[in-house]
């Protein structure tokens, strides 16, 4: 299993090494969405992470941390802040924050994916904030990730968020 995952991760790293220079932000999009799409269906990585209430994989490079909010969690890499929520009363399979998201008639969503694999609901989504800004958006079940992105690595963001996302665990309090 870990010979599989290896292989995965090489091909994706991969595909980024060479696909990765120039790319426009319609490209990042499309090619983070799909690939974001491949995480989900994958094994979830193994906890390296323990925070209140969670563990979870936290990708090299990135920082998590709790917030003033339990449902709350701050991931960081350089300049980039991410949101991890975690609602606990909702089931892998739950469908909330895609309904949410499909609800605001305010946002204007450029791409979004749903998938469902082994009876886990999960979507990626990316929003147009402004003209140079994308809100960049994953979840799985009551878990979701988002954060404000320039025009830059969108692909590799969607991807670590859904890697981030698919890992937690609810701790037994």
């Amino acid at each position: 299993m870990k010979r599989k995952w290896l292989l995965a991760t090489a091909c994706l790293l991969l595909l980024f090494a060479l696909t990765g220079c120039g790319k426009t932000v319609e490209e990042q999009i499309d090619s983070g969405v799909a690939s974001a799409q491949t995480v989900f269906e994958e094994n979830p990585q193994e906890p390296n992470t323990k925070l209140e209430g969670i563990e979870l994989y936290v990708p090299s490079g990135y920082k998590a941390e709790n917030s003033e909010d339990p449902n709350n969690f701050i991931v960081t890499k350089g300049q980039d802040s991410y949101i991890l929520f975690v609602n606990q009363n909702e089931t892998e399979d739950s469908k909330l924050h895609y309904q949410l998201l499909k609800d605001d008639k305010t946002k204007h969503i450029i791409k979004e994916e749903t998938v469902e694999f082994d009876g886990a609901f999960g979507f990626t989504a990316v929003i147009e904030h402004d003209e140079e800004q994308f809100e960049l958006v994953v979840s799985c079940g009551g878990i979701k990730m988002s954060t404000i992105s320039e025009d830059k690595n969108i692909d590799e963001k969607l991807v670590d968020m859904m890697t981030i996302v698919r890992s937690v665990k609810l701790l037994e309090k």
